[in-house]
């Protein structure tokens, strides 16, 4: 029995969710082509900048999840064919729970790191509140642990491509259009 014939194409998620997921998508994009290219800068305004915009989009993304679990806690996914097998159904499970994990825990390792720093964080015009001391150790250790998150949610992210291609070109479903607005 094929994918196919066991989805109900027009169980698709709520324009909401679809909306949450592809902004997500663009700032996840957005946040690690800065963090890439941030790292290497000599220290100075250019990179105090990107600094900045990097700690923006990562608060957005903090609370964009936080709006995302929040709906998804509200309203149902669409659910998951029958065709697929017990594992891939849990493995699905599986890395779309650990995305919202590493959603908010990767914005609060870096917000951690930052808090620990001699840097003000700013979000929308405002200085958040400072209420830490600098302290290099622990900045050291936040901004480690927010690099290993980054390879955590890299390696969720290839898990969800793989699965996303594997019902494009494998499977002949069209399981996919489930997220896509436009279908």
């Amino acid at each position: 029995m094929s994918v196919k014939a066991t989805v109900d194409e027009t169980q698709k998620y709520t324009r909401i969710a679809m909306l949450l997921h592809w902004l997500t998508v663009v700032l996840v994009v957005a946040s690690f082509t800065l963090g890439w290219s941030m790292v290497d800068l000599p220290t100075g305004p250019r990179r105090g900048e990107l600094f900045a915009l990097h700690k923006a989009i990562g608060i957005s993304v903090f609370l964009l999840t936080a709006w995302r679990l929040g709906w998804r806690l509200t309203h149902r996914a669409p659910p998951l064919s029958s065709a697929l097998p017990a594992w891939q159904r849990s493995l699905v499970k599986t890395v779309h729970w650990l995305f919202y994990a590493l959603l908010f825990t990767q914005p609060l390792l870096g917000y951690l790191s930052s808090a620990f720093s001699a840097y003000p964080t700013h979000y929308l015009g405002l200085t958040l509140p400072t209420w830490a001391t600098p302290n290099p150790a622990l900045n050291e250790l936040f901004s480690e642990l927010h690099a290993a998150g980054a390879v955590g949610l890299l390696a969720t992210i290839a898990a969800h491509l793989l699965g996303v291609l594997s019902h494009l070109a494998r499977r002949g479903d069209r399981l996919v259009r489930r997220m896509l607005p436009w279908s």
